[in-house]
């Protein structure tokens, strides 16, 4: 990423700058905007941000506190990334694409989103949160106290995974009319995947590992493992369950345990 400051401009030029974008940079970080071109600045807090556009588009980005933020669109993308506390974000938009990503507290955060997808992740206290989304696609990726969270989706289906407290989650949903949404907290697991229009959801907590997966219209699975637990289902293969002292639970089209 290039970075400048910004520079006082006379007559017409300074009025089209203006228009089309702007960077501001100040003691409290650094912020960038662009409805056209590559704008980009940097804070006196070592902050760095840039945001561009191939028109039509907008982008915005900010950062705070030693962070990097970058934002990109073109084709009617709409991108923003903000990062905060020595943080990365940055989101990328296309195709009327909407992409948003947040990093705060020493984390990163990235978002893509392509041929009207709608991507957000956001990362908070040394996380990390990746979302992708395409063909009318939903990502959603939360990852919050230590945790990595993972999202994708496309052909408008629906993706979100939300990891808390030192755990991983992630989520993947192919197919028109598909959800995969997997919840992981406290030292856990939880991984969901949808490669059919059917629903897979994986719920972990407490040091426990959930996994769902689902491959065939109209198939569900629902995973949940607490304390320990470990459990896996899916729409095509028998479930497994197995409490180690806590939970595990499933159900779904191929069967049930727990």
């Amino acid at each position: 990423m290039g970075h400048s400051q910004s520079f006082v401009l006379l007559g017409l030029a300074s009025a089209l700058l203006f228009a089309l974008g702007a960077g501001t940079a100040n003691a409290g970080g650094a912020k960038c905007k662009s409805t056209s071109g590559d704008i980009t600045n940097s804070g006196s807090d070592g902050s760095q941000c840039e945001a561009d556009v191939n028109s039509p588009g907008k982008a915005k980005a900010k950062a705070l506190g030693n962070s990097d933020a970058s934002a990109a669109a073109k084709t009617s993308g709409n991108a923003s990334a903000k990062a905060t506390t020595t943080s990365v974000a940055s989101a990328e938009a296309t195709g009327s694409g909407k992409a948003t990503a947040t990093a705060l507290e020493s984390s990163d955060a990235g978002a893509t989103a392509v041929t009207s997808g709608i991507a957000a992740a956001s990362a908070t206290t040394h996380s990390s949160a990746g979302a992708s989304a395409q063909t009318g696609g939903k990502a959603n990726a939360t990852a919050i106290n230590g945790s990595n969270a993972g999202a994708s989706a496309e052909h408008t289906a629906t993706a979100d995974a939300s990891a808390t407290k030192v755990s991983d989650a992630s989520s993947e949903a192919t197919v028109n009319g598909s959800t995969a949404i997997s919840t992981a907290s406290d030292n856990s697991d939880a991984t969901a995947q949808s490669t059919a229009k059917c629903d897979a959801t994986a719920t972990a907590k407490h040091s426990a590992d959930a996994t769902a997966s689902c491959s065939t219209h109209g198939g569900f699975a629902k995973v949940t493992a607490t304390n320990g637990g470990s459990a896996s289902g899916s729409d095509t293969v028998a479930p497994v369950c197995t409490p180690n002292g806590g939970t595990a639970k499933v159900r779904s089209t191929a069967g049930n345990c727990g």
